[in-house]
C-alpha cells in the first residue's frame, strides 16, 4: 500500500501551525500555573482600562508598606481636587525578573504612568534559606524562575536580559540562552495544561476582589497586603502626626517579638552591588529603569531592609547614579518619624495598618515635598 507522503506532511503542517497559532492565542490572553494574586497582577497590566497615573512596582514588602488606595486619598486631601489613580503589581519573593516583564505588558497595553515607585528588591541569602524550607522539589532560585515562565510571554523569555539568580548561576552568553529556550519550552507545556485543565476559567480583571489583592492561601491567617485598610481622612503631614501619636500610644502594650530579641540593628543591608553574584540582579534592575527612562517616566527607587538594618550610603549612591537624570532615591524608612519597632510582622514585613499607614503617608509627603506630584496639571489624571 503506497503512503501519500504529500499529504501526511501536510498533515503535519496543518498540526503545527494550529498549535503555533493556539499557543500565541494562549500567550496574549492567558498564563500557565499561577496563584490567584499572581494571575490578578498579571491581568492588571493587561486591563483596557487607561495607565494610572502613579505605578507601585515591588515585592511583598511594598505589599504591607504602601497602601495603594489610601496613597490616592492622602494625595487628594493634600493638593488635587480628584484622586490620583494608582496601581500596585506586587508579588512575594523576589519578582525582579517578572516585575520586568509586567512592567513591558503595563506600558504597552496600558499605556504611561507619570511617575513609577520602584522597589528594589534583591535576594539575600536569608530569602534563599526561608525558601528552602518549604521542602521544594527544585532550588529556591529555579522555583521562582518557573514561577516567573507562568507570566511572561515568548517574547519576554528569549528576550530575557538577564537569568537574575544570586548565589549560583553564572551570567554568561551560553547559560543565558539555555535558560531562554528551556523557558520557552517549559512555558509551551505549562500554557497547553493550564488550558486542558480549565477552559472555560475567567482571565478577567473584574474578578480579582479585595480577598485577590490581599490574601494568598498558604500565607498565613494574619499576613495580608494593604489595600485600603487605612482611610485617611487629611493630608500626608497632618495623617502622619495622628499615626504618630497612634503609634506610641499603641506601642506600649504590644510585647517585642520573640525573633527581635537576637537581632543587632544598625547593620548595614546587604546590597553587595560590587559583587558578581549580583550582576543578573542590577541587569535587570537597570533593564526596568530603562524601561520608564525611554518613555520620560520619573522613577522613584525605593530600598526596603530587613528589620534592624540600615542602607549604607555607598549603595544609596550607586543607586542615585544608575540613571542620574531621571531617577530619585528614597531611604523610606528612615524618614518615618515613628518608632515601628513594635509594629513589624517579621523582620522583612510591616504590619499592614498602623505601620504600612504611616510610611504610605510619608510616601506621599515625599512626592509632594520633592515635586514628583506636584497639581492636578502635572498630573494626567484619568
Amino acid at each position: 500500500m503506497m503512503v501519500d507522503i504529500s499529504a501526511t506532511r501536510w498533515r503535519w503542517l496543518f498540526a503545527i501551525t494550529c498549535l503555533i497559532a493556539t499557543l500565541s492565542w494562549l500567550d496574549q490572553t492567558r498564563g500557565g500555573p499561577a496563584s490567584l494574586l499572581s494571575r490578578c497582577n498579571l491581568l492588571l497590566t493587561r486591563d483596557h482600562s487607561p495607565s494610572a497615573d502613579i505605578l507601585l512596582i515591588g515585592s511583598s514588602r511594598t505589599g504591607t508598606a504602601i497602601d495603594p488606595i489610601a496613597m490616592q486619598q492622602l494625595l487628594t486631601h493634600a493638593m488635587l481636587d480628584r484622586e490620583p489613580r494608582v496601581e500596585r503589581i506586587a508579588i512575594g519573593n523576589n519578582p525582579l525578573r517578572l516585575s520586568n516583564a509586567l512592567l513591558d505588558n503595563y506600558l504597552t497595553r496600558r499605556g504611561t504612568p507619570e511617575l513609577i515607585l520602584l522597589e528594589v528588591m534583591f535576594q539575600t541569602r536569608r530569602s534563599i534559606d526561608r525558601l528552602a524550607q518549604g521542602n521544594l522539589d527544585s532550588a529556591p532560585e529555579h522555583k521562582l524562575f518557573l514561577r516567573d515562565l507562568n507570566l511572561m510571554t515568548f517574547r519576554q523569555i528569549l528576550t530575557l536580559p538577564s537569568i537574575a539568580m544570586p548565589y549560583t548561576e553564572n551570567e554568561g552568553f551560553i547559560n543565558l540562552w539555555h535558560y531562554r529556550l528551556r523557558g520557552a519550552a517549559l512555558r509551551s507545556g505549562a500554557l497547553a495544561y493550564q488550558f486542558l485543565k480549565n477552559p472555560a476559567q475567567s482571565w478577567d480583571l473584574a474578578s480579582c476582589d479585595h480577598t485577590a489583592w490581599t490574601q494568598e492561601p498558604d500565607w498565613p491567617s494574619d499576613f495580608s497586603f494593604s489595600m485600603g485598610d487605612f482611610q485617611p481622612d487629611r493630608a500626608p503631614e497632618s495623617a502622619i502626626r495622628q499615626l504618630n501619636s497612634l503609634i506610641r500610644t499603641q506601642a506600649t502594650s504590644r510585647p517585642q517579638q520573640p525573633w527581635q530579641q537576637n537581632i543587632t540593628s544598625g547593620r548595614p543591608y546587604p546590597y553587595d552591588f560590587e559583587n558578581p553574584y549580583r550582576m543578573g540582579e542590577v541587569t535587570m534592575l537597570k533593564s526596568i529603569v530603562t524601561q520608564a527612562r525611554d518613555r520620560g517616566i520619573p522613577v522613584l527607587l525605593l530600598p526596603l531592609p530587613l528589620y534592624g538594618y540600615h542602607i549604607a550610603s555607598k549603595d544609596l549612591n550607586f543607586l542615585q547614579k544608575l540613571f542620574e537624570d531621571n531617577l530619585h532615591v528614597l531611604d523610606l524608612y528612615k524618614h518615618v518619624p515613628a518608632d515601628l519597632d513594635r509594629f513589624w510582622y517579621d523582620d522583612a514585613h510591616l504590619e499592614p495598618h498602623l505601620a504600612g499607614a504611616i510610611t504610605t503617608s510619608v510616601l506621599a509627603r515625599h512626592l509632594i515635598e520633592t515635586g514628583l506630584v506636584t497639581n492636578r496639571n502635572r498630573m494626567n489624571l484619568h
